[in-house]
């Protein structure tokens, strides 16, 4: 075997296969003075191993050589390198085995004695021949990319295309619910109202006590309703907050069965509650009670007549207390449990009779893992439905003196004057009408931001309630000049306001009000926070 150094300008290598020592050196010599990078070898056994060492762009192959011929060379040269461009050196008698030999992938012959003029020709035509296979090949690659990947573009366009008609579908089936949902309690409300404020259509006072009844309780509806829309809005935004703390199970679950007993006769569905013990929780209890609120109405409702909602509680192998609602309803199929979560999704359910927006359960989900506990689900078509809640156990959380959810006494306690900034008069009257009954609290009013700084500088009242949307300067401003002032910057004060979105909330939290109530009031929760704030100011050192 004869080796010849590669010039440096060489950028074509060429293989040089050939059972004759003397032809093969001197096509080295030849073609290494054309700029060639030239090595050689005498057998096709040397030759595929220097195949296997290095690239070569181009096999010279004697057709007729001991052992394996110029055929056998070709074919396997190609196998290890099918890039690799070759041509079969043959004597004028063996044009017919070339011929051959180029079927099984050389790209032309040679006849020896081999001529320079000739030999370049040729080696020009098989070096061009293969770069246009290797730029085909190529080509055909990024061909077959690009077209994988447009069908990979078109078939997520068409889920996209599928995805936004399902949720252009679901928002119009939204908007057709929550149009029903929102005019149902508002006839209620706005018939039953004119009835009492009707003088041509008179009614008992047993009468006008059902008739506040039906207004009242389409009023929660609506309010609920507004409530679990805006949480979701919290919630999937990341504005809304838990406070974790360790929960009792036991009281919670008593709440929530007292709580669900009337829907649960109504429908005639029996309702059985475990005695879980003194078990505690890590979450938030307002959050918890929603959670369980929720599963727990699910399962009410769509349930069979005469049938059963039964709640468990154990722990899990992880050391998590969970808690399993179960019914006895239609159950759910596989496609429906895909989509139990979907907000506005109510699976077919739309045309039915009973209330629901499909929000409820999206927002239980996203509450429960807002507390860092699990939800599963398990149904059977015609069998029921089984939710699980898991959250953390903990230590039970030591109890103030006074004992949970006791409220401050009111007895013996002093007249406490309450300011209410409000340009609302229905609004006022509401407040003015809460306050009425109570001896102990002293209700002053001013319509106005100005009016109402210098009524809380002239009378110093213990606590202050204020609109955030009024003429002249809003609640915002009524806050920072109470706090510029020494004698009212100590005065607790709540902001009472129909501006109810996460942002809002925010924006009253950071200009430091006690509480940011929002509109419908909710009379006892104001009588909670408004008598909580009063406590700790009388407690606060003078």
């Amino acid at each position: 075997m004869q080796e010849q150094a590669e010039p440096s300008n060489a950028a074509i290598r060429i293989l040089v296969a050939d059972d004759e020592q003397n032809h093969v050196r001197a096509l080295c010599d030849t073609l290494g003075a054309q700029g060639y990078a030239m090595s050689g070898c005498t057998s096709a056994a040397q030759a595929l191993e220097l195949l296997r060492q290095g690239r070569f762009e181009l096999l010279l192959a004697d057709l007729v050589m001991p052992g394996t011929g110029g055929i056998a060379l070709v074919r396997e040269a190609r196998a290890l390198d099918p890039d690799l461009a070759c041509i079969i050196m043959t004597g004028e008698g063996s044009i017919a085995s070339a011929v051959q030999a180029m079927q099984v992938g050389a790209l032309d012959y040679i006849l020896k004695p081999c001529r320079l003029a000739a030999i370049l020709p040729v080696l020009g035509r098989a070096i061009e021949t293969r770069q246009l296979r290797i730029d085909n090949a190529t080509l055909e690659r990024q061909v077959r990319q690009h077209a994988a990947e447009l069908a990979a573009m078109n078939a997520d366009l068409e889920r996209a295309r599928r995805e936004a008609e399902r949720a252009s579908a679901m928002k119009s089936a939204f908007l057709a619910t929550m149009s029903h949902e929102l005019r149902t309690p508002l006839n209620a409300i706005l018939g039953f109202a004119q009835i009492l404020n009707s003088d041509s259509l008179p009614s008992t006072p047993v009468q006008k006590k059902v008739f506040v009844g039906h207004i009242l309780q389409a009023g929660k509806h609506l309010l609920a309703l507004i409530n679990e829309v805006l949480d979701l809005a919290r919630v999937e935004s990341g504005a809304l907050s838990v406070t974790m703390e360790p929960v009792a199970l036991a009281p919670v679950l008593a709440e929530c069965q007292a709580l669900m007993a009337p829907l649960a006769d109504r429908h005639k569905v029996a309702l059985c509650f475990p005695a879980p013990g003194p078990v505690h929780l890590l979450c938030d209890r307002l959050r918890l009670k929603q959670v369980l609120i929720n599963i727990l109405s699910n399962a009410i409702k769509y349930n069979r007549e005469h049938g059963c909602v039964t709640v468990g509680c154990d722990t899990g192998a992880t050391g998590a207390v969970r808690i399993a609602v179960r019914d006895t309803g239609a159950g759910l199929d596989p496609g429906q449990l895909a989509q139990l979560f979907e907000p506005f999704n109510r699976l077919g359910r739309e045309a039915g009779t009973e209330e629901g927006t499909g929000i409820g359960l999206a927002l239980t989900r996203h509450l429960v893992q807002l507390m860092g506990g699990t939800i599963e689900v398990e149904s059977v078509p015609g069998a029921g439905t089984t939710f699980r809640v898991a959250f953390a156990p903990c230590a039970p959380a030591a109890r103030a003196a006074s004992g949970a959810g006791a409220g401050p006494a009111r007895a013996a306690q002093p007249v406490s004057t309450l300011l209410y900034i409000e340009d609302n008069p229905a609004s006022l009257c509401l407040v003015e009408e809460i306050v009425r009954p109570r001896a102990d609290l002293r209700l002053l009013s001013a319509r106005d931001g100005q009016s109402g700084i210098a009524l809380a500088r002239r009378h110093l009242p213990q606590l202050i309630l204020v609109d955030i949307n009024l003429p002249g300067i809003d609640g915002y401003a009524i806050r920072r000049a109470l706090l510029e002032d020494p004698q009212t910057a100590g005065i607790p004060v709540i902001a009472v306001s129909a501006r109810a979105m996460p942002d809002d909330m925010a924006l009253g939290k950071d200009a430091g009000f006690y509480c940011y109530l929002t509109k419908p009031l909710d009379i006892d929760v104001f009588v909670s926070v408004v008598e909580r704030a009063l406590g700790e100011r009388a407690g606060a050192p003078g």
